[in-house]
C-alpha cells in the first residue's frame, strides 16, 4: 500500500461535501491514508480494478451516533456509500467513468462505536465493469481492531444519461 497524500485527502473532502445530505457533517473528520498503486489504463480505456483497496480514517462525532450512544446505522451506511463511491471515482479515466447513483447497500453491524472512536475504513473493489460498479467495504475499530460494520455497495451508470439531472417538480394537482 501507498500512503495516502494530503490531495488524496483533499479529494475525499470534496466528494463528501457535494452531498446536500450531510455532507459538512461528515467530510471534515475523514482523510484519505492509503491505497494501492493505481493501476494502469488498459485496452479497452478503463483499469483492472478488481481487489483494489484504499482506506480511509474518521473520528466518530457526537451527532452521528444514535440514543444508545453508538455509531448510527445511517451513519455507518452514509460512510460506506461516500468513500467507496469515492474509491470507484479515483480509478476513474478520461474514457471510463461508471458514475451513477447507489442501486444496493447491504449493511451488517457488529459492535458499537460511541462518540470519539477512531474508525478505519477499508474499500475493496469487487468489480467495476461498463455500468456496474461493486465495492465492500469494513469499518473497523482504528484503535482495537474490534469489527464496528460492513456494507456491500452496487452502483450503475445510466444508460440513458438521466443521472445527476434535475427533474423539475410537477405542477400542483388541482383539486
Amino acid at each position: 500500500m501507498i500512503p495516502a497524500t494530503e490531495e488524496d485527502t483533499l479529494y475525499l473532502r470534496k466528494i463528501m461535501s457535494r452531498m446536500p445530505f450531510a455532507g459538512d457533517t461528515f467530510a471534515p473528520h475523514f482523510r484519505a491514508v492509503e491505497a494501492q498503486e493505481i493501476p494502469g489504463v488498459n485496452a479497452k480505456g478503463g483499469r483492472d480494478t478488481d481487489g483494489w483497496t484504499a482506506v480511509y480514517e474518521a473520528v466518530v462525532q457526537p451527532d452521528w451516533i444514535n440514543g444508545g450512544g453508538g455509531l448510527h446505522g445511517a451513519a455507518a451506511a452514509w460512510i460506506v456509500d461516500m468513500t467507496t463511491g469515492t474509491t470507484f471515482r479515483r480509478l476513474f479515466t478520461k474514457d471510463w467513468n461508471i458514475a451513477g447513483p447507489s442501486i444496493n447497500i447491504d449493511m451488517t453491524y457488529y459492535n458499537p462505536a460511541p462518540a470519539g472512536t477512531r474508525l478505519r475504513v477499508e474499500c475493496t473493489i469487487d468489480r467495476m465493469g461498463g455500468l456496474l460498479a461493486t465495492a465492500r467495504c469494513l469499518i473497523i475499530n482504528a484503535d482495537n481492531g474490534k469489527r464496528i460494520a460492513s456494507g456491500m455497495h452496487t452502483t450503475i451508470k445510466p444508460s440513458n444519461g438521466a443521472w445527476g439531472k434535475r427533474v423539475p417538480t410537477p405542477p400542483a394537482a388541482k383539486l
